[in-house]
């Protein structure tokens, strides 16, 4: 009878045996992925009486080098009779208990070639190395073919059985903001049928010494963030504010902090149907030499300047409103053809601080990296980033393109919303005198 033995990592133990319907394990390199991947696998072949498991890889080279010849030691080694077709890519396992089973292993280079089959369960191999658009594509089909009925005994009654729940596992190196960010650390983050399991590179004790070590020497730090310690970090390009920590640019004070005199002052960008607005409270301490500015909330993705007057007036109904928009709202409408959007602001009865026109944009981003932190290490632009997750995840992701230009996709106005505001108050641009003096209706 073959035997299949084996010790899994902490993390490689939680992805193994997750009950989770979509387990994702993102870890380093080294940190045994792909080993954990193999050894899920074989848990479903002692399981499932003619078990089909899909597995996929980015390239058929991966499928030929890593993965054949893995499963053929592990076969061997333990006694258990198999037999592989490279060319239809399928391996045959005559299992001790659960008979002839099948491994399918497919590349994900062609998405349209995901067909023709089903499978109990499937399980994908680095999907955050291939381009966002063709993951998605690929997570489609794999769930289209993962439907083959199955029956396992019920532990609450052993001597019955209950309909199995098809599973499909990811493993994968974290590869920036890309599909399984987006999936499990953003739209299924609460989910329980999706769980995100974390794992580091020194969490594996089976490594030579010097590997870590020689992966710092390699890496710059940012990418040793990814992959060594599994966390999603900025991967395309340079970060435009880099000088931002979520964690040392933290602050967990909320309006309730201030009295309703306290003045809320709000930096502002003009699109229509992604209106973004940041909410911030200067505190200064001159004797002190304290000079800050934190922002403690934010608007996102309002559909015009009508809405956004709408949420503040019903947010802060008491409170004295300072706004330094886009300087471009001065011409701009985006609703009523007779008034500019800045025109609508000071109708609504709030202050308003804005140039003639914006400021460069590099001198803007030049004052937000300032504030985040400046030559002396100190940090001035402090963010509640409980209240502010949009403005957090924008400040991190925003990168310059190959022109040495801010990256926009749609979610990064309220960056710019940022800029306003921190340049006007403390930058390079900031005003001695305030347009208008009035208070919210």
């Amino acid at each position: 009878m073959g035997l299949l033995v084996g010790k899994a990592l902490p993390h490689q133990y939680r992805f193994i045996y997750s009950r989770a319907k979509f387990p994702a394990l993102v870890s380093g390199l080294g940190a045994g992925k792909t080993e954990a991947l193999i050894y899920r696998t074989l848990k479903f072949l002692t399981e499932i009486k003619g078990a089909k498991i899909g597995i996929y890889e980015p390239t058929v080279d991966l499928i030929k080098r890593i993965l054949y010849p893995r499963f053929e030691d592990i076969f061997a080694t333990s006694g258990i009779k198999f037999k592989l077709n490279k060319s239809d890519g399928v391996m045959q396992v005559w299992m001790p208990n659960t008979g002839l089973c099948e491994i399918i292993f497919r590349s994900m280079e062609n998405p349209a070639r995901i067909i023709g089959y089903e499978t109990h369960h499937s399980l994908l191999d680095e999907i955050d190395t291939i381009a966002t658009d063709k993951a998605t594509d690929v997570w489609g089909r794999v769930i289209a073919r993962n439907r083959k009925k199955f029956y396992v005994y019920d532990p609450q009654n052993p001597k019955q059985r209950k309909k199995g729940v098809n599973t499909i596992g990811i493993t994968t190196t974290p590869e920036g903001f890309k599909f399984v960010y987006k999936t499990w650390a953003k739209k299924h983050l609460n989910d329980p049928n999706y769980e995100l399991i974390k794992g580091r590179t020194r969490d594996n004790h089976h490594l030579p010494d010097d590997y870590i070590p020689a992966m710092r020497e390699f890496y710059p730090p940012q990418l040793i963030d990814a992959y060594l310690n599994g966390k999603f970090v900025n991967m395309k390009g340079r970060t435009v504010y880099s000088g931002f920590d979520r964690h040392k640019n933290y602050t967990s004070a909320t309006l309730d902090d201030y009295p309703e005199s306290t003045p809320l002052l709000i930096g502002m960008d003009f699109n229509v149907g992604r209106m973004g607005a940041v909410v911030g409270v200067k505190t200064s301490d001159p004797e002190a030499g304290i000079r800050q500015l934190r922002i403690v909330d934010e608007f996102f993705k309002l559909e015009d300047t009508p809405a956004m007057i709408a949420a503040i007036r019903s947010r802060y109904p008491n409170r004295t409103i300072v706004v330094y928009p886009d300087a471009s709202g001065r011409s701009r409408k985006s609703v009523d053809a007779s008034k500019s959007d800045i025109a609508l602001l000071r109708q609504a009865g709030f202050r308003i601080n804005a140039p003639k026109k914006n400021p460069p944009v590099r001198e803007r981003v030049v004052s937000t990296n300032t504030m985040f932190l400046n030559s002396d290490n100190v940090r001035n632009l402090l963010v509640n980033t409980d209240k502010c997750p949009n403005l957090t995840e924008a400040v991190e992701k925003q990168i310059y393109d190959d022109n040495g230009i801010p990256v926009k996709d749609g979610d990064e106005d309220i960056n710019d919303a940022l800029g306003y505001l921190t340049n006007r108050v403390f930058g390079l641009a900031r005003p001695t005198t305030v347009i208008g003096r009035m208070r919210v209706a």
